[in-house]
């Protein structure tokens, strides 16, 4: 007998107190060790064909589904809430795309159904104004199901209307809620037509992967049931398994907004990688070491059990892989601090050097451009790309500030510093005269924070390997350098970029007030254009809430009230997410948190952040505060700026920082500002 766990089990099990989810773990381990059920008190459930009842304790039950030798984990809940669900359902594959679904059994006046549970039938609605809309009226049969709608839903989709469609896309199976909420939000309903299933296992289809799992042995089921929040790292999207699975000609982008599950992707391709090939040894990376840890512990939750993948899939920042690297090939690196760039700065100009230029002008042209692309001569600065930069230079201007360039560089070799771009130059250097990596492949997370050396670096470590490289990012979340072009380092992905279009993570409220912080496309300095427009959200949730407050005072109690209602909702305190723009405002933070009588220290904490740290983390409840006028765009990055192309470009980045920090919210967001607040807030609301 093989055994078979769902989606719905999972998040099931979500709903339990952590005793009864415990229990209800450790009955199914009972259960798949010995499938007769001794001790479980299992019974066939009279009303619901095919479906069985196991006892875990006085209340608590799962629901079980045999089918064709195989046994399914269902559901689990206490007792009438367990039965009913499992009255409500049918598990059947899909008449035309042969795809094994759970199908609720509606009701639907003047018809009855034999197994349907009492429950109120959709009823017109009485929402908004003027003659109902009734978006999925004209669909004929065959466009319902060729995308996965039950025949049963065909005539209860045609009659919903639009104010109703979150609680119909609820009842449906995941690809023809999906394909509706795309076909009601201006998409086409053809673009989701479902791959038809040979004949076979209907649980072998794509559709039906993403919610159901065949389990090998007790160490799998173990490994999926103990991590019920994380069952992405199991049920991938098709579309998704389409880009993981697939062979390459050369490096590939996968993109999409924020929440459409490019790390899910990134971490699934480097496992993907490393099962298919006994001799692959793959590094999955990122650009910082908090997301490199997050990353790790997904990884080890997706090999659970697979322990002889872990050491053939490395996780780490891809500058702590660099400077390992470095250190095998030429020894312990001494890096050079910021700190000490503005010194060498402060004593070139004491020197003479540097014309009318001011030390923060010089600081970022080195920060920003001299360094990022580690330029050694005079004549390679005067070609190098200003794009974001902007401010254009004559030529007794560039010499003037390539003096002090120069002597900033002499300052490093007489210290034995090397900066990040010197050290990944010398790595770049080394891969072109033929040394070699200790990994065939390099998978990257966050890769429009890529900075110039990096992609450099990683063009030199992937060539002549098609299928070396795989990035995954969002060029909207783009926070930390200036635009430039791959191609011109070597990373050509034209026509290897692909875009994610279903955002799992964020509301549709969420998702679509963060969305018009930006552009409706984005072209990068390839030509590359990446859209915004047709994605959807699989949820809805409440509206953001933009609050302005008279001071400080009021706006700690705002914020503190927001944290005390998503605590009385049962969201646990490390799911909160508290974000300001800058280190001076933390302080601003870390009150209002206190406020609340919560604590700011410790892993189950309520997180504390600046925009940038919370980069690719994720929360179920999110407060984005202290968004003032003078906060955000932040006036100490505007101040030296004198050129309005280049103003635009600052611009542009704050409202990707701001976006960045509204997007890491899931269900709930709040966003806060001592009146009259940012200009970026007219957008949100």
């Amino acid at each position: 007998m093989s055994l078979i766990y769902a989606s719905t089990f999972t998040d099931a099990l979500t709903r339990l107190t952590q005793a009864e989810a415990g229990a209800a773990m450790q009955a199914a381990l009972r259960f798949a060790a010995d499938p007769r059920g001794n001790g479980l008190q299992m019974h066939r459930i009279e009303r619901a064909d095919g479906f069985w009842s196991a006892r875990v304790n006085r209340d608590l039950r799962i629901i079980l589904h045999k089918h064709d030798g195989a046994t399914l984990l269902a559901y689990v809940g206490h007792h009438d809430d367990a039965y009913a669900w499992a009255e409500r359902k049918r598990l059947v594959p899909h008449e035309r795309t042969g795809a094994m679904q759970f199908v609720e059994v509606p009701v639907v006046a003047g018809a009855a159904y034999e197994h349907a549970a009492p429950q109120p039938a959709m009823q017109p609605s009485t929402k908004g104004q003027g003659a109902p809309s009734f978006p999925f009226e004209e669909l004929t049969d065959d466009q319902l199901l060729d995308v996965g709608v039950p025949r049963d839903w065909l005539q209860p989709v045609r009659e919903t209307q639009e104010a109703d469609l979150s609680d119909l896309l609820d009842r449906l199976p995941a690809e023809a809620a999906e394909a509706l909420l795309d076909h009601a939000t201006g998409g086409r309903i053809e673009d989701h037509v479902a791959v038809k299933a040979p004949e076979g296992d209907p649980f072998a289809h794509p559709d039906a992967q993403r919610r159901f799992r065949t389990v090998e042995n007790l160490d799998e089921l173990k490994a999926a049931l103990e991590f019920p929040w994380e069952k992405w790292t199991v049920f991938l999207h098709p579309a998704q398994r389409a880009l993981v699975e697939r062979d390459w000609s050369g490096p590939v982008r996968v993109g999409g907004t924020a929440g459409t599950g490019k790390t899910i992707v990134a971490l699934h391709r480097a496992v993907f990688i490393a099962r298919s090939d006994a001799a692959a040894r793959v590094l999955l990376t990122t650009f910082s070491k908090p997301l490199a840890r997050l990353l790790a512990a997904k990884r080890d939750i997706l090999i659970e059990a697979e322990p002889d993948l872990r050491e053939r899939v490395a996780v780490s920042s891809l500058d702590q892989a660099a400077h390992e690297l470095h250190k095998g090939w030429f020894g312990q690196a001494t890096m050079a601090t910021g700190n000490q760039i503005r010194a060498f700065i402060r004593q070139a100009r004491d020197a003479g050097l540097g014309g009318q230029f001011t030390p923060e002008f010089l600081f970022e042209e080195w920060e920003e451009l001299v360094d990022a692309w580690d330029v050694v001569d005079a004549d390679s600065y005067a070609d190098l790309p200003r794009l974001g930069r902007r401010v254009r230079l004559g030529s007794r201007q560039r010499e003037a500030a390539w003096a002090v360039f120069e002597f900033i560089r002499q300052r490093l070799k007489e210290r034995k510093l090397i900066t990040w771009p010197q050290l990944y130059s010398r790595l770049t250097e080394r891969l072109q005269q033929g040394a070699t990596l200790p990994c065939t492949h390099i998978v990257v997370d966050e890769a429009q924070d890529l900075s110039v050396v990096q992609a450099r670096f990683l063009a030199a470590a992937g060539s002549g390997q098609p299928d070396a490289l795989f990035f995954a990012g969002d060029i909207g979340q783009r926070i930390f350098h200036l635009p430039f072009s791959w191609a011109r380092l070597g990373l050509d992905i034209r026509g290897r970029s692909h875009r994610l279009k279903v955002n799992y993570r964020t509301s549709h409220q969420i998702r679509s007030a963060a969305d018009r912080l930006l552009p409706s496309v984005i072209v990068d300095a390839d030509g590359e254009e990446e859209t915004r427009r047709g994605t959807i959200s699989v949820f809805e949730g409440p509206r953001p809430e933009v609050v302005l407050l008279a001071d400080e005072e009021a706006e700690q109690r705002a914020v503190a009230d927001f944290l005390r209602r998503r605590r009385a909702e049962g969201v646990v305190a490390r799911e909160i997410g508290v974000l300001v723009r800058s280190q001076g405002q933390l302080g601003r933070a870390r009150s209002a948190v206190k406020v609340a009588g919560e604590s700011v220290e410790g892993e189950d904490a309520v997180a504390v952040r600046t925009m940038h740290e919370a980069k690719g983390l994720e929360f179920r409840a999110v407060a984005v505060m202290a968004c003032d006028e003078d906060v955000l765009p932040d006036p100490a990055r505007l101040a030296g700026i004198g050129d309005m192309a280049e103003m635009e470009a600052a611009y542009e980045t704050e409202r990707h920082l701001l976006y960045v920090a509204c997007t890491r919210a899931r269900d709930h967001l709040l966003v806060t500002a001592i009146a009259p607040g940012s200009e970026f807030l007219e957008d949100l609301n």
